[in-house]
């Protein structure tokens, strides 16, 4: 019985160890907007990161026709002009789930995407 009961206790140690989150990696992405055909767009459009993950967002403005674009994950309270030329920098944790709008906040128009969060 006595063993039963060290397994058992055992069996609960190891499950609740596998029931705690892993704090996820951190994660870079490069995202770059680009022009096509006059279409202006953030590729990759779409992030996908797990929750808890520290996320680093470099942006590259390669669009010839506008010396300015924005990026902005409203959700997140994140924002930012990329001017042709100068890259920029964005770094926060992703710590709610969900599909997230990206958008430009300059040309809401021109450019969209989405950043997905998984449990």
């Amino acid at each position: 019985m006595r063993r039963l009961a060290i397994g058992l206790a055992a069996m609960g140690l190891l499950w609740l160890g596998s029931a705690t989150t892993a704090r996820a990696e951190p994660v870079s992405f490069t995202v770059v907007n680009v022009e096509f055909e006059g279409t202006k767009l953030w590729m990759p459009s779409t992030l996908v990161v797990k929750r808890g993950t520290q996320v680093t967002i470099k942006l590259v403005n390669n669009a010839p026709s506008e010396p300015s674009h924005g990026f902005a994950i409203p959700a997140y309270g994140l924002a930012t002009v990329v001017p042709r030329g100068e890259p920029k920098q964005l770094a926060f944790t992703a710590d709610r789930e969900g599909i997230f709008p990206v958008i430009c906040q300059l040309h809401p128009a021109h450019v969209g995407g989405q950043l997905v969060v998984l449990p």
